[in-house]
């Protein structure tokens, strides 16, 4: 009897040291799952503040605009820190008030004071990709259109302050992603680098705070380097009229919680073209036509859809006419949301213009340009566009390569 007892302990103690080592290897589990995830949060979130990997960097798309996000930049070596405004002496030196920036959590951008931007990267063999697209579509159609390409930098590469650009682990200089861009592309394809023009006037109100787009007045400097390109006058401010809508909150507000330090809020400048008769027709997916000004009266809109006040935002195609260029000259303009606010400007100087955004036209490009005789075939996109994938594999659907 007494050895069944001792022999009956010693196995109620082998079951509870049993039942503590399991409980101790679940702990254990629990605890190394629960490092593991705060470790791959913390790595996450410094490699998008190092090397501009997004989690989702726009936030809520804008009037059908894609969410997509700008890849990495591949080389590490963007690591070294780019001449600044005040080194060149050039540009306008741009200094933050207060010295630092915040990072959002959960996106790939940041606030300077009262300003957000999108840390940008840039993707080498995506750029290329796109700069052979838009070479295959120069070289099928020379000596019948002439073929222009106009890289549009972001905030982050023209307005970020020059002390946060050296504060960042990984500053892109959007100078060096655009020459990369032109270096890749045919001697068909008409250079229009609105780079320089846009750091002049850097301490202006170019680009939205609350937005990841340009004011009225970025695409007026925009359009001013087309126009030197092309070898035409533009048209000043001076000759267009002015308007302005208040209350604009952007994707850069909308997709950081509503930021209060980012308020107050926007105000969208926008310019009439010069030639008051021109008139606009969008098409939706399905065909249906819509007239529309051209410059569309927002202040009663929703302080997120100010931005359409330009060109009437995005659709797959957009037709222009201006009876007061007689000369019967047509233009095609390729474009993301960035390339909505140039069109008041271009349509000063075609009879007729046809706006397509890749992102949801279907067809042949360069048998499109055949057809409506284009003299000129525009690609205005901005740096981050042509860096992603995604949207430039959208482009490749109306620009064959074989």
């Amino acid at each position: 009897m007494g050895n069944y007892s001792k022999r009956n302990l010693t196995m109620k103690q082998r079951k509870l040291r049993r039942h503590r080592w399991i409980a101790s290897l679940l702990l254990a589990i629990v605890l190394i799952s629960a490092c593991t995830v705060a470790a791959y949060k913390l790595t996450a979130h410094h490699f998008a503040q190092a090397f501009g990997e997004p989690e989702e960097t726009q936030g809520e798309a804008l009037a059908g605009e894609p969410s997509a996000s700008p890849p990495a930049q591949e080389e590490p070596t963007a690591q070294s820190v780019p001449e600044t405004g005040s080194q060149q002496g050039s540009y306008p030196a741009l200094a933050s008030q207060s010295g630092t920036y915040t990072a959002y959590q959960g996106t790939n951008q940041i606030r300077v004071d009262n300003q957000a931007f999108d840390l940008c990267g840039f993707d080498q063999g995506t750029a290329a990709a796109y700069a052979k697209l838009v070479s295959t579509a120069a070289d099928r159609l020379a000596g019948q259109t002439k073929v222009y390409s106009l890289p549009i930098p972001t905030a982050y590469g023209i307005t970020l302050p020059d002390d946060i650009r050296q504060q960042l682990p990984v500053y892109v200089d959007q100078q060096k992603s655009i020459q990369t861009i032109f270096s890749n592309m045919s001697g068909n394809v008409v250079q229009a680098n609105c780079y320089d023009n846009l750091m002049r006037h850097r301490d202006e109100y170019l680009y939205f705070r609350t937005d990841h787009h340009w004011n009225g007045l970025g695409a007026y400097y925009a359009y001013e380097a087309f126009c030197q390109a092309k070898g035409v006058t533009p048209y000043s401010l001076d000759q267009r009229e002015k308007v302005t809508f208040d209350g604009f909150l952007g994707t850069l507000y909308r997709g950081n919680g509503q930021d209060p330090q980012l308020l107050p809020a926007d105000t969208v400048y926008a310019y009439k073209p010069h030639s008051q008769s021109a008139t606009m027709v969008y098409y939706d997916k399905d065909g249906t036509s819509t007239k529309w000004p051209i410059i569309s009266d927002v202040s009663q809109w929703a302080a997120s859809s100010k931005y359409s006040t330009f060109a009437g935002g995005d659709h797959p195609l957009t037709v222009f006419q201006n009876p007061e260029v007689t000369d019967g000259s047509v233009c095609i303009v390729v474009k993301d949301s960035f390339g909505n606010a140039l069109l008041p400007y271009l349509v000063d100087h075609y009879s007729t213009i046809y706006e397509i955004d890749f992102r949801y036209w279907k067809g042949d490009l360069v048998a499109y340009a055949k057809e409506q005789g284009a003299d000129d075939l525009i690609f205005a996109n901005n740096v981050m566009t042509i860096s992603t994938g995604l949207l430039v594999g959208s482009l490749s659907n109306i620009i064959s390569t074989t």
